[in-house]
């Protein structure tokens, strides 16, 4: 719980910079793990911060998207999976690419968007992890 603040701190670049840009970039996933890593030589805690500053870049890239190369390359990527249900038809919408500003995603909510799915897929990543570290643990144990 400790270290949940790395899932909010690419937002802290609006105060820096542009929204997105400074803190929601690869290298952030590079920089601050590792320096982190360096101070404290902790395997776990690397891993845990830089999932959670991962998490928080996949989910932006489906909402709108981020500046991922950011300052190297100006742009952003973005994409979009959803699947709408509309007068009893199944519509699924796939959008991405690359744009020059963040990609406004529209009017309505889907069923199903890609945030949910990014959400999940985040959850179920982690507690396969949770799994397979205990269970690795339980067996030295014995």
């Amino acid at each position: 719980m400790a270290l949940s603040f790395f899932g909010i701190l690419p937002d802290a670049d609006v105060l820096v910079s542009i929204h997105r840009a400074f803190l929601h970039n690869i290298f952030i996933l590079l920089i601050v793990p590792l320096v982190i890593f360096v101070f404290i030589k902790d395997i776990k805690i690397y891993g845990i911060i830089t999932f959670y500053l991962m998490s928080h870049l996949i989910l932006d890239i489906f909402n709108g998207g981020i500046f991922l190369l950011y300052p190297l390359y100006d742009s952003v990527f973005f994409s979009r999976i959803e699947i709408w249900f509309h007068s009893g038809d199944i519509i699924p919408v796939i959008y991405y690419g690359i744009s020059d500003k963040i990609v406004p995603m529209g009017k309505g909510e889907p069923m199903i968007s890609s945030e949910n799915i990014g959400v999940a897929i985040l959850l179920i990543i982690t507690v396969l992890v949770s799994v397979i570290i205990n269970h690795g643990t339980k067996k030295k144990s014995t």
